[in-house]
C-alpha cells in the first residue's frame, strides 16, 4: 500500500511539473548553444535595396548566420546566412559610415573618447554593467523607471561578460523585462573582463595593459550575448572610459561606435538636453543612482530616448 501511494504521487508530480522542467530544461538548451566560427566581416552589401554591413559571421546548431547592422537606422539583427540576397557591394556614404570615420579621428584622448552628446531635447541613459561582487542589481530603480513611464524605457546597457556569468538571474531578468515591453534595451559592449587594477596608473590599465588582448575582450562579449540569442549592437564603451589611439582604431575596425558620456551622475555632471548620462547599476556606485532617482523619478523636464534612434 506504501508503495502505490508513493508511486502515484510520484506520477502527480511528474504531471505537476513537467511543464516548468521544460522550460528550464529549454532556458539553459538556449544558454548553451555554442558559437563557433566566429569571424569579423564588415564587408558593405546591398539586400533588397537596402545598405547593410555584415559584421560578423558565425555558426550555432550547425547553421551559419550573419550579424548585420542597417547602415540608416544603425540597428542589428542577426539573419541566416542563406537569407540574404545580396545584389552587390554597397559603396554609398551612409550614416553608419559616416559615424564610423567620424569617430576615428583625432585627438585620440586618454579618457572619454567617442560619442559624448547628441544634439536632440532628448536625454539618453546609458548603465554599466561591469563585473561586481556585489549581490543582484539596481532593480528599484529601474523597476521605478519602468512604473513611471507608458511605454518600454530606453535604456543602453554597457555590459561585461563576468557580470552576466557571475549574475545570471540577473540578467535574465533583464531580458525578460524586454520580452515583456517593459524596457527598451540597447545591449552595448563592455568587454568581458573589464579589466582593472587599482595600482596600476591609467596609461597601463583596463584596455591598456599589456595583458589585455582587445580583440578577444570584444568578440568573446559578443559571443555571450548571442548564445542568449541577445543581439549585440553597434555601440562600445571602454572600460574606465581609458582608451588610447590603438585601441580606439581596432573597436572602429570592428565596425563599433564608442561611446562616452558628459553626465557621469556620480561625478556631479548635470543633465542637459542631448546628455548621455551614465550610471553604474550593478551596485558599485550608489551615489549615482540616488540622483539620479530625484533627475528622472521627480523630474518631468526630460524626455528619455534611444541612442541609435538619433545619431546623426
Amino acid at each position: 500500500m506504501f508503495i502505490y501511494k508513493k508511486v502515484s504521487f510520484m506520477k502527480k508530480l511528474s504531471i505537476s511539473t513537467i511543464f516548468i522542467l521544460g522550460f528550464f530544461f529549454n532556458l539553459f538548451a538556449n544558454e548553451l548553444e555554442q558559437i563557433t566560427n566566429y569571424q569579423v566581416l564588415n564587408k558593405s552589401i546591398i539586400n533588397k535595396g537596402i545598405s547593410y554591413t555584415i559584421l560578423r559571421s558565425f555558426s550555432k546548431n550547425l547553421n551559419k548566420y550573419f550579424l548585420i547592422v542597417d547602415e540608416t537606422t544603425l540597428h542589428t539583427k542577426v539573419v541566416n546566412a542563406s537569407s540574404l540576397k545580396i545584389s552587390e557591394p554597397s559603396i554609398k556614404q551612409t550614416k553608419y559610415k559616416k559615424l564610423l570615420k567620424q569617430y576615428s579621428k583625432e585627438p585620440f584622448t586618454l579618457q572619454n573618447y567617442g560619442l559624448k552628446h547628441i544634439n536632440s531635447n532628448y536625454i539618453y541613459l546609458t548603465a554599466d554593467l561591469c563585473p561586481s561582487s556585489k549581490y543582484g542589481y539596481e532593480k528599484e530603480f529601474i523597476n521605478a523607471l519602468i512604473s513611471r513611464h507608458k511605454k518600454a524605457v530606453p535604456i543602453t546597457f554597457f555590459i561585461s561578460g563576468l557580470w552576466i556569468e557571475k549574475h545570471k538571474n540577473e540578467f535574465l531578468e533583464l531580458i525578460s523585462y524586454q520580452k515583456e515591453n517593459k524596457l527598451d534595451i540597447t545591449w552595448a559592449n563592455h568587454t568581458f573582463t573589464h579589466y582593472y587594477n587599482p595600482k596600476e596608473p591609467l596609461e597601463r590599465n583596463f584596455l591598456l595593459s599589456k595583458n589585455k588582448d582587445i580583440t578577444n575582450e570584444i568578440l568573446e562579449l559578443e559571443k555571450l550575448l548571442l548564445t542568449y540569442n541577445i543581439t549585440p549592437s553597434i555601440l562600445f564603451r571602454f572600460p574606465g572610459l581609458v582608451s588610447n589611439k590603438q585601441t580606439a582604431l581596432i573597436v572602429n575596425s570592428f565596425g563599433l561606435i564608442p561611446v562616452g558620456s558628459d553626465t557621469w551622475l556620480a561625478k556631479d555632471e548635470k543633465i542637459n538636453k542631448g546628455s548621455i548620462i551614465l550610471i553604474h547599476a550593478n551596485k558599485n556606485e550608489p551615489k549615482g543612482i540616488e540622483i539620479a532617482k530625484k533627475s528622472l523619478l521627480e523630474n518631468n523636464n526630460f524626455s528619455l530616448h534611444n541612442i541609435l534612434d538619433n545619431l546623426k
